[in-house]
C-alpha cells in the first residue's frame, strides 16, 4: 500500500521544544509551592498546544486520508468526500474536506511540504468533488511564516523569564 506522510513544518520543532523546556523550568525554579503550582496551571494550555503541534501528522494513501493529532485521529475515505474547498486569508490557507459524516476536516498550510500535500490530495479526491474556487486558491499556496515567528517569540520570552529567575530577579 503506497502512502505519504506529512508533518508540521520542521522549522517549528526547535522553538516549540525549547519553549516547552523553558516552560517546565519556570515552575521548577519558582518552587512547587503555591506560585509554582499556579504557574504550572497557567502554562498547561501552552504545553498542550506544544504537544499538539509536535504530534500533528497527515497520512495519505489510495483509500483515504488520516489526520492525527494529540490523543485523536480522523480518517476520511476518498469515496466519502462530498466536497473539497479551500479558504485563504492573507498567508493562511485551509483545505476543507467535507465527508459523509458532515463534519469538515481542515488542513492548514503549516504542514510541510504543503505544495506536495495539495498536489496529492487534488490527485486522489474525485475531480467532481473539487470546487473551482479550491483549484484556483490551491494553484499557488502561500508560505506561512507567522507561526514560526510566533514560536520563536514565545521561546525567547520564556527563555528570558527563566534566565531572569535563575539570576535572582522575580
Amino acid at each position: 500500500m503506497e502512502y505519504s506522510g506529512y508533518r508540521v513544518d520542521s522549522r517549528l520543532v526547535p522553538p516549540v521544544v525549547l519553549a516547552m523546556v523553558f516552560g517546565v523550568l519556570l515552575p521548577y525554579l519558582e518552587g512547587l509551592e503555591k506560585r509554582g503550582f499556579l504557574l504550572l496551571l497557567l502554562l498547561a494550555p501552552f504545553f498542550y498546544l506544544g504537544v499538539e503541534i509536535l504530534a500533528r501528522k497527515i497520512v495519505l494513501d489510495r483509500q483515504g486520508i488520516t489526520i492525527s493529532k494529540f490523543l485523536r485521529s480522523v480518517r476520511l475515505e476518498w469515496s466519502e468526500v462530498q466536497s473539497l474547498d479551500a479558504v485563504r486569508s492573507g498567508n493562511k490557507l485551509f483545505i476543507i474536506l467535507l465527508g459523509d459524516h458532515g463534519r469538515p476536516v481542515l488542513i492548514t498550510n503549516t504542514i510541510q511540504p504543503f505544495s506536495e500535500l495539495v498536489g496529492r490530495i487534488l490527485e486522489l479526491v474525485p475531480k467532481d468533488k473539487i470546487t473551482d474556487g479550491a483549484v484556483e486558491i490551491l494553484s499557488e499556496p502561500p508560505s506561512k511564516t507567522g507561526p514560526l515567528v510566533q514560536a520563536w517569540i514565545v521561546c525567547v520570552v520564556l527563555g528570558a523569564l527563566a534566565v531572569a529567575k535563575m539570576l535572582g530577579f522575580g
